[in-house]
């Protein structure tokens, strides 16, 4: 981790997620971001947490990766 890091914890709504791949799939395509430290994903809660360095990656970003995979953020 550089010095000027910040990390961030973010939790976001997500509909869309029907099932343990579901998860898997969110919890792979974000790990994959730059800066991103760790993810977890619920169906069940139907919600996103994602710990990342907000000096690689933005939020914007992070959704950006969800909804692409077809999921919708709130």
């Amino acid at each position: 981790m550089n010095d000027n890091s910040i990390t961030q914890t973010v939790t976001m709504a997500v509909s869309g997620m029907t099932c343990g791949g579901c998860e898997n799939a969110v919890v792979r395509s974000l790990g994959r971001l730059p800066g991103v430290q760790q993810v977890r994903a619920s169906h069940t809660a139907g919600e996103v947490t994602v710990t990342f360095d907000e000096t690689q990656v933005t939020v914007a970003r992070l959704r950006e990766g969800i909804t692409g995979l077809g999921y919708t953020t709130a």
